[in-house]
C-alpha cells in the first residue's frame, strides 16, 4: 500500500519545494494539494454542506495547486503529485487540459488527477460551474481532456463546449492519460468512477464505510464488462491511528493519504515524519 500526504499549504506556511524533497527523501509515494479559488462574502453553504456555515480562513489561503505541484516537481525525482481534489467544473477543459498535460511532462509523468466537484455554489457561479448540475459537466470536461490527450484532431460538441478539430500539444507521458480519481462518497460515484475513471478517492470514512464500497465499486464495474481491479482506492484521512489504517488496507484501499494541517501554530515537517514512522511501521 501506497502513502502519500495532504495540505493546503497556506501561503506563508512552508517552503513547498523544501517539504516536497523530504517527502521523497523519506519515502513516501506521493503529495497532494486541494483546490478553492475564491471564497464568498456572504456564502450560503460551508463546508460539508452546512447551510449558512462560515468557511475559515483556510480555505482562503489555499494556492493554486498544479502550480504548487509544479515546484515540487521541479523539487523532485520519483514523488507522486496529486491533486486533492482539482474542482473540474470550475475551469475550461481544453485550458485545464493543456496545464495537466504540461505538468505531466515536466515532472516525466508523475501527475494524478483528483477529481471533485465542490460544495461551494457561490464559488462555482463566480468560476462558470453549473453547480446544480456539476457532475454532468465534470463529466463532459473529461471526456474532452480526454479526447485532448490521445486523439489526433479532437473534435467536440456538446452541451458545455464545443469546438472544430483542433491540434494539441504536449501529449501526457503517461499513456493514455494521467490516472483520473473521483471524489465523493454518494452511491453514485461508483458507476461514475467503473465509467471514466482509474479510481475512487473517498475522503475521511472509516474502514467499514471503505469495504462497503469497494464491494459496490466492484459491482459497478461488473456491469460494464470491466474488471473491478482495474479501479483503485485512495483513501483520504486525517487518523494515524495504525490499527485503523490497517483497517482501511484490509478493507482494499490501495493509498492512504495523510491530511494534515499547515496554518500558523503548526510545524508540517514535525508531522511529516511523523507520517512518514507510520508508513514504514
Amino acid at each position: 500500500m501506497h502513502f502519500g500526504i495532504h495540505s493546503a499549504f497556506h501561503t506563508g506556511s512552508v517552503d513547498l519545494a523544501e517539504f516536497a524533497a523530504r517527502c521523497e527523501q523519506l519515502g513516501l509515494e506521493s503529495l497532494w494539494l486541494p483546490e478553492h479559488t475564491v471564497i464568498p462574502v456572504n456564502p450560503s453553504v460551508g463546508p460539508g454542506g452546512v447551510v449558512g456555515g462560515p468557511i475559515p480562513d483556510s480555505y482562503l489561503l489555499m494556492t493554486d495547486p498544479l502550480i504548487g505541484l509544479t515546484i515540487a516537481a521541479a523539487a523532485t525525482k520519483t514523488l507522486r503529485l496529486g491533486t486533492g481534489v482539482l474542482l473540474v467544473p470550475e475551469h475550461h477543459p481544453v485550458d485545464l487540459a493543456k496545464r495537466i498535460s504540461s505538468l505531466d511532462f515536466y515532472s516525466g509523468g508523475r501527475f494524478i488527477l483528483g477529481v471533485g466537484t465542490g460544495w461551494q455554489p457561490e464559488e462555482s457561479a463566480a468560476l462558470g460551474g453549473d453547480f446544480p448540475r456539476r457532475w454532468a459537466q465534470a463529466s463532459e470536461s473529461l471526456e474532452i481532456m480526454k479526447k485532448l490527450w490521445t486523439e489526433n484532431e479532437p473534435e467536440h460538441d456538446g452541451h458545455y463546449h464545443s469546438f472544430p478539430k483542433l491540434r494539441f500539444h504536449p501529449q501526457p507521458v503517461q499513456k493514455p492519460h494521467p490516472p483520473i480519481l473521483l471524489g465523493g462518497s454518494t452511491t453514485r460515484v461508483f458507476d461514475r468512477v467503473a465509467a471514466m475513471a482509474n479510481g475512487w478517492a473517498p475522503w475521511g470514512i472509516a474502514p467499514d464505510e471503505l469495504a462497503a464500497g469497494r464491494r459496490l465499486l466492484n459491482d459497478a464495474c461488473d456491469r460494464i464488462g470491466r474488471a473491478g481491479d482495474t479501479a483503485s482506492i485512495t483513501v483520504f484521512t486525517n487518523n494515524r491511528d495504525p490499527d485503523v489504517i490497517d483497517a482501511y488496507s484490509a478493507a482494499g484501499a490501495d493509498r492512504i493519504v495523510i491530511t494534515m494541517d499547515s496554518t500558523p501554530g503548526h510545524d508540517p515537517f514535525a508531522r511529516l515524519e511523523q507520517v512518514a514512522k507510520l508508513a514504514a511501521s
